[in-house]
């Protein structure tokens, strides 16, 4: 039998920040396009944390610099510089999801979670989540939001539900899995999807949607083909269609699946050059699919970009966005992840945390890239973060 437990989850009411602050697709459109989310530095403190471009009035505020509070103490302590942010579909709201930090390395597997009201005086809600899984992955992935409910990993084969009114949180525990299962949000922002490996020696992974109410699965297909990174899959809104890309040293193409069945693959020519990919998505018409990469040049020198790769065998199209970036670690692609507007017309990706791994790395590159998809050219307009004196270095 399933089992259910909830509890009551204290939420803290903090003021309104007088400005404010978002990593990883740590960008979001607003539900009518006007607005974007993304990671900035904080001009005191250095601190990474959430801005917001208004395109109409082509400038950005600070929304929300993250804190944490020390259990049993009134210390406040920073934050972790990474988090991730999603617009709710009401258009009033936003949600910033980061990891809470304290002096106890005990409490890193702690996780924020603030509610903002976007353009009303009302107080930000801050939960805090505890007995997280590795938070590192959880970042890799955008935030699952069903309606004003947070779905998160939780210990085991368990899965966390948050209530963003009234602060309670649900703990599930999927005792007929199969092994821990991942967590996706469906494309409009009302459903979650899940990834289930299989049992040995077969490993074949079902893909499904998560009913968010009771926590029922419904299988939608399964796979046989191995996914080498499950941060780089994208899918449609109905869960038909799947494609996912490999890169790197163990595969470097496209494969796209239909109902389970595989209709189209293609290799990709890196031109004996190594090649990773940040995040991946479904062009709207279902006929290719976006994606942003890091390819190597040399021996210490990167490339970012975004890619379309069509599926037919029409070539891939290329943008090159950041050229000679120091840096050597594949896991750097995760740092460069790129959000698609709903008209589907614009690209946002920003360099933020690239800035944060390399003392080299160049004030000119740390910007928040807008790529004109409606323009047969691309236009590339350049919205710059300023880096501080001091950048909050992290590890990956």
């Amino acid at each position: 039998m399933k089992k259910h437990k909830t509890r009551n989850f204290a939420l803290a009411l903090v003021g309104l920040l007088a400005l404010s602050i978002y990593i990883l697709a740590c960008t979001s459109f607003s539900p009518d396009d006007t607005k974007i989310l993304y990671p900035a530095f904080d001009a005191p403190s250095g601190a990474i944390g959430m801005a917001v471009y208004d395109r109409e009035a082509r400038g950005s505020e600070m929304l929300f610099l993250p804190v944490g509070y020390e259990s049993g103490e009134s210390n406040i302590v920073t934050a972790a510089s990474i988090l991730r942010a999603e617009w709710l579909a009401n258009g009033r709201d936003i949600v910033v999801a980061y990891a809470a930090t304290g002096k106890n390395s005990s409490d890193h597997d702690s996780l924020g979670v603030a509610l903002i009201p976007w353009g009303a005086r009302k107080p930000i809600r801050i939960f805090r989540v505890p007995n997280m899984k590795e938070l590192g992955p959880f970042f890799m992935l955008p935030l699952c939001v069903a309606g004003e409910q947070v779905f998160l990993p939780s210990s085991g084969k368990g899965v966390a539900r948050l209530d963003l009114r009234t602060g309670a949180l649900t703990d599930h525990e999927f005792e007929d899995a199969k092994g821990e299962i991942s967590l996706y949000p469906a494309p409009d922002g009302a459903g979650i999807l899940y990834f289930e490996p299989g049992e040995q020696p077969k490993q074949e992974t079902t893909f499904g949607r998560l009913n968010p109410n009771d926590f029922s699965r419904t299988p939608l297909m399964v796979i046989t083909n191995e996914i080498h990174d499950q941060s780089v899959v994208a899918y449609d809104k109905a869960g038909r269609i799947l494609a996912f890309l490999g890169g790197g040293d163990k595969t470097n193409g496209l494969l796209v699946l239909r109902d389970g069945r595989t209709i189209f693959a293609r290799s990709l020519d890196t031109h004996g050059e190594k090649r990773c990919f940040g995040n991946a998505i479904l062009a709207a018409d279902g006929k290719a699919l976006w994606a942003t990469f890091q390819q190597t040049k040399g021996t210490n020198a990167m490339s970012y970009g975004l890619m379309e790769i069509p599926f037919s065998e029409a070539p891939p199209r290329e943008l090159t966005l950041i050229n000679d970036a120091p840096g050597q670690d594949e896991a750097l692609a995760y740092y460069f992840q790129a959000a698609i507007s709903h008209d589907g017309k614009t690209a946002a990706i920003p360099s933020t945390y690239l800035a944060c791994t390399e003392e080299e790395f160049k004030p000119a590159d740390c910007a928040l890239f807008l790529v004109d998809l409606s323009d047969a050219k691309w236009k590339v307009t350049k919205v710059p973060i300023p880096m501080p004196a001091k950048r909050p270095g992290f590890t990956h």
